[in-house]
């Protein structure tokens, strides 16, 4: 079953709200006084699925449509924001493990700078897809639709 067009970007830009909502719940948490590293692995985890899911539909409803579009344009776009994307989980998953429960509650404030500097990547990178990427998505679904 394939879904509309208009719901794919719909769908991904939901996922994107929702992880800007984690985001935001992980950095209250890292910005109180008191280490709470239970709530920041919670976090942390919740986060880490999201981010998997939301990358894997978009490899499959994004990257794949854009890159067998035949749009020189969008596929150039497509291939250029996919070696950016596919450093993003990584990054993550490194964060992650750099920063286990002993460590951030040690260097609290640290971990809360790494922290701040990983959300505001997360943050520009959606803004740009959404701005840039979907556009090319909507464009080249549009041709298509023309062409048919």
């Amino acid at each position: 079953m394939t879904m509309g067009h208009d719901r794919v970007i719909e769908r991904l830009c939901a996922e994107h709200r929702a992880l800007e909502v984690q985001a935001a719940q992980l950095l209250s948490i890292v910005s109180a006084a008191v280490p709470d590293a239970a709530a920041v692995a919670a976090m942390r985890w919740q986060m880490a699925q999201a981010l998997r899911d939301h990358c894997a539909g978009e490899d499959r409803l994004v990257y794949d449509r854009l890159l067998s579009s035949g749009d020189a344009i969008a596929t150039d776009i497509a291939w250029s924001y996919r070696q950016e994307h596919g450093m993003l989980g990584p990054a993550f998953a490194n964060y992650m493990a750099a920063w286990p429960v002993g460590r951030i509650s040690r260097e609290w404030e640290w971990f809360g700078a790494e922290t701040r500097i990983l959300m505001a990547d997360l943050a520009e990178r959606i803004e740009r897809e959404e701005r840039v990427l979907y556009a090319h998505v909507e464009r080249v679904i549009a041709s298509q639709r023309a062409a048919a």
